[in-house]
């Protein structure tokens, strides 16, 4: 998720997570309440919805507002996609270890020769000088 939302992209995800056309207008006001009082970015608020729906697998009963889902789930939502974040870093650190290691080194290939049995070496007798008076 974007470190910063805009009011309109907030809304639309809202919009998605509620799964309603419309914003009603006592979730709208709940919002006005998180931002004004509490402190919430949209981003934060965002967040909780979506750790809430995502992660916990609850759905928002949009009678009760997202209040009390946004102030409960605060400190578990960051603490969730600050991890989330940290092993995406990670992966994609790897990622570039990989890239790098094959751009360096020459990767072959060779499953097809995996099932075929090794033939033992064929020694050739005319290959062999059978003088006499070697000492």
């Amino acid at each position: 998720m974007a470190k910063n939302l805009t009011r309109e992209e907030f809304l639309t995800m809202l919009k998605d997570v509620l799964e309603v056309q419309e914003i009603p207008d006592p979730i709208l006001k709940q919002v006005g309440d998180l931002v004004l009082n509490y402190r919430f970015s949209y981003v934060e608020i965002a967040r909780c919805l979506v750790y809430n729906v995502d992660v916990l697998k609850h759905k928002i009963a949009i009678e009760y507002g997202i209040r009390h889902i946004c102030l409960n789930l605060r400190e578990k939502a960051e603490k969730y996609f600050k991890q989330l974040e940290l092993d995406q870093r990670k992966q994609q650190g790897e990622a570039a270890k990989v890239v790098e290691y094959q751009e360096n080194n020459i990767i072959f290939h060779i499953s097809s020769l995996e099932n075929k049995k090794r033939q033992p070496k064929q020694l050739d007798i005319s290959d062999i000088d059978v003088t006499e008076g070697d000492s």
